[in-house]
């Protein structure tokens, strides 16, 4: 599939700079990027830990023992450290977004698609980040339809939930990038909720996939 590449658009932005993130708050923005640096040293442990990790790594964490615990959890390889001030990083900054003092976690070591279809996830805002393999796939939410356009050429499928986009508009995430995307749930406006899914997985590739909600 040929994946479109970033314009600007009205319901979503994304920048070099973390100050990016703060835009997931504009009414008018489903998804907010901050396109980072890849570490070599990090992607590299996640590359020699991934069947070590086994199902992955979920639970609730106070950010105050965050990083003890998944220390605790993550495999010994070398880079585990660097891997493990990282996911305080990223964790730290949704705590301080959201001014709460707990993230949801999950690891995730995948080798197919966890949610290959595009949907909207039941919760306020998701963090998302790809440390190994391809990043997370979306839509802006003005490129989807509730019916099939006459007057519009296209490639159009359906979404699980009923409305229908091209599939030249999927945008994609690369690796190391940070990504809000808000769900359903967020402060009552589910029309801006952002449309995703997970990218398809190609034989003998690995991805690693880390997802933080605040709590």
């Amino acid at each position: 599939m040929q994946v479109q590449k970033s314009q600007p658009s009205p319901s979503w932005c994304d920048d070099h700079s973390p100050l990016v993130l703060t835009e997931i708050f504009s009414p008018s923005n489903s998804v907010a990027i901050w396109k980072r640096e890849e570490n070599a040293t990090v992607s590299q442990y996640f590359e020699s830990a991934f069947e070590a990790l086994g199902l992955g790594i979920r639970g609730v964490f106070s950010i105050n023992t965050l990083k003890d615990a998944i220390s605790d959890m993550l495999p010994d390889y070398e880079g585990k450290q660097k891997a493990v001030n990282d996911i305080y990083l990223l964790s730290d900054i949704l705590t301080c977004l959201f001014e709460c003092d707990a993230v949801g976690l999950r690891i995730a070591p995948l080798t197919s698609a966890m949610c290959p279809s595009f949907h909207i996830d039941n919760i306020p805002v998701r963090l998302v980040h790809t440390y190994v393999g391809s990043g997370t796939q979306w839509l802006p939410v003005e490129t989807l339809y509730e019916d099939v356009p006459q007057n519009v050429k296209g490639n159009f499928t359906k979404t699980n939930f009923g409305r229908f986009y091209d599939k030249n508009h999927i945008q994609q995430m690369s690796a190391f990038d940070v990504g809000l995307l808000k769900g359903k749930a967020w402060q009552d406006h589910e029309q801006m909720a952002a449309v995703h899914r997970s990218c398809q997985v190609q034989a003998h590739e690995k991805r690693v996939l880390l997802t933080l909600d605040p709590m």
